[in-house]
């Protein structure tokens, strides 16, 4: 017996999902507020890794956060949430850190690519 989209969306509500957005640009309010729109009642995080891009941070302490970031996303998503994060590309140099959303990117259910209008 086929699942109907109403029994299909419950499934997705209870199980969760981690969504990422990539933007070539700073996200900004209407980003944010179209993405509420497609994805209502999720929780939308922009720019979550902008913060561990400081170089005053040291490269491991921030490596070290993004892991705990990730692990947390993880739990949020297994207690059923849905989670969007939106995230800018970086366009400075970010030497050995380059891989923090490429890293986001590989743990989360979908990524999206946010096109700027």
């Amino acid at each position: 017996m086929a699942a109907t989209n109403g029994e299909r969306e419950a499934l997705q509500m209870r199980t969760g999902q981690l969504v990422v957005y990539v933007a070539d640009e700073v996200i900004d309010d209407s980003a944010i507020a179209s993405v509420k729109h497609v994805h209502p009642g999720a929780v939308v995080l922009a720019e979550l890794l902008e913060p561990l891009y400081d170089a005053a941070i040291p490269t491991r302490q921030a490596s070290y956060t993004l892991g705990r970031v990730k692990s947390e996303l993880e739990s949020m998503v297994q207690q059923g949430m849905k989670v969007v994060v939106l995230c800018s590309r970086s366009q400075k140099d970010l030497g050995t850190r380059s891989h923090f959303l490429a890293s986001l990117c590989a743990s989360a259910d979908r990524v999206h690519l946010l096109k700027s209008t």
